[in-house]
């Protein structure tokens, strides 16, 4: 339990308090549906909702104390104390950060943002520092750290600070997480204590919350502004948005990558369907990879995560040793090898820059490449049609279909993607996703390959308000085993 003025508001810029007593809090929330008794409820705006509308709620059930921006006529009539500021998100993110100790002041913290890769550097980063010293907050991991089917990939910042604390209760030293464009615009990690930033890539997405390239671009690059001096800015040497990101961090800058302009560099790539190898060269001494992963995108993955390790002062060899056994994570570039010969692979690849990753690599290694693909609903359609551009100019067999629809009509949604196809005699429109897939997998031959993306390891099908159990990988196993094909 913490004292609300001696541990909390001396950290907090707020502009009015309202009340006279001095309660205890038990926890911290932002949504009035969780408040129970004792906890600080902090009133924060969103684009569908506004918490200042659930104070009352929030009252009712138990809140000690509100933290709001908006004025009230009768303050009085809350009867809790009620702190006016002039940012709840912030105040939600430093009070976060006071109320569970500063954890991150303590542990080897990063994080990682990019609009690609995120998940997958942020495992290889774990496996790196040691698995057992390391905890992680991810797009994978966060579905049974939030407690809800559909966990956004950076929690608000209570969940960021408490899963921090306990990670540093058990003992552990390092915390890594991704960090989204949303998290950043929404300041859920403006409290953390980075150590190390690392950026991956950028490409097209999430422009219908960001509108703009430029201002997507402003967001990723918040995270290096949080660094300090003595922190360090793990940067992708092969991306020009990296000399911006250098330019504005008051960090020590690292690059990695497959160029000569960078501090730890990939030489002598080799690229199959069994995995990727390459040497490693760097100030901190030369080595040799070999890693059960997919593409190109996860040798700079992989060397972000090496570059991690070198900054925290771990040996080169000591860093290869842990990162030898990795392999690929649920829905990213998880393979399937069928009985006739064919390969088909699971990926999240849901943005037009993640599908050209993956099916240019493919199409490199396999004469015939057929992809499953579709677009979430009530998001950004101007990528609808570039998938349906880079699926045509990558894939020898299309099969457009469903991808959480949501309340949006599903044909609008084909129509878009298919809108960017010019030659549609590849390209079959099957709205039911377990259709196309079982479709795509009758056409597949030996030595050919099929891509299913766009939900990688996610449960559900969101179609209205329904939220359909359903997984990419356990439907294919399924129906694979039912026709004789594993």
């Amino acid at each position: 339990m913490k004292n609300i003025f001696n541990d909390l508001i001396k950290e907090l810029d707020y502009e009015r308090f309202y009340g006279k007593s001095n309660p205890t809090l038990t926890g911290i929330t932002h949504d009035s549906r969780n408040v129970q008794a004792g906890d600080l409820f902090v009133a924060v705006e969103g684009r569908s909702f506004d918490g200042h509308n659930y104070v009352k709620n929030a009252v009712e059930a138990g809140a000690a104390t509100v933290i709001g921006e908006k004025s009230y006529d009768s303050v009085e009539s809350i009867a809790v104390p009620y702190i006016k500021v002039n940012d709840s998100r912030q105040a939600l993110s430093w009070i976060s950060h006071e109320f569970y100790d500063k954890p991150t002041s303590e542990l080897f913290t990063v994080g990682v943002t990019g609009t690609n890769g995120k998940t997958t550097t942020a495992h290889l980063i774990k496996q790196a520092l040691g698995s057992n010293q390391t905890d992680t907050i991810s797009t994978i991991t966060n579905r049974d750290v939030a407690g809800n089917p559909e966990p956004v990939t950076t929690p608000e910042a209570p969940l960021i600070h408490k899963v921090a604390r306990s990670a540093r209760s058990e003992g552990k030293k390092n915390f890594v997480l991704e960090v989204s464009s949303h998290g950043l615009a929404m300041r859920r990690v403006s409290a953390v204590d980075f150590d190390v930033g690392v950026f991956t890539n950028i490409t097209r997405d999430h422009l219908d919350y960001h509108e703009t390239m430029e201002e997507y671009k402003s967001k990723k690059g918040l995270l290096f502004s949080y660094l300090t001096p003595d922190g360090t800015a793990v940067l992708n040497g092969d991306q020009e948005f990296s000399e911006e990101l250098e330019n504005s961090t008051e960090a020590e800058p690292v690059k990695y990558g497959i160029g000569n302009n960078s501090d730890v560099v990939a030489n002598n790539v080799r690229i199959n369907t069994s995995g990727i190898s390459f040497e490693v060269k760097s100030p901190w001494g030369n080595s040799e990879l070999n890693l059960s992963l997919f593409g190109e995108y996860n040798v700079y993955n992989s060397l972000a995560a090496i570059t991690v390790g070198l900054v925290k002062e771990l040996k080169l060899s000591e860093i290869m040793e842990k990162l030898a056994g990795a392999g690929p994570l649920s829905g990213r570039m998880e393979k399937l090898e069928l009985s006739n010969g064919a390969d088909v692979y699971v990926d999240f690849a849901h943005n037009s820059g993640a599908l050209e990753e993956v099916l240019s690599e493919l199409k490199q290694l396999y004469d015939t490449v057929s992809v499953v693909f579709g677009c979430g609903g009530e998001s950004d359609r101007g990528k609808r049609p570039e998938m349906g551009r880079v699926a045509e100019e990558y894939a020898d067999r299309i099969y457009i279909t469903d991808d959480n629809p949501k309340k949006e009509d599903r044909r609008e949604i084909l129509n878009e993607i298919a809108s960017g196809i010019q030659n549609r005699t590849r390209c079959s429109t099957i709205p039911d996703r377990k259709k196309a897939i079982e479709s795509a997998v009758d056409k597949l031959n030996s030595g050919e390959s099929l891509l299913v993306a766009g939900k990688g390891h996610e449960r559900y099908q969101v179609v209205e308000d329904e939220w359909i159990e359903y997984n990419d990988m356990e439907y294919l196993q399924g129906l694979c085993r039912k026709k004789g094909l594993i």
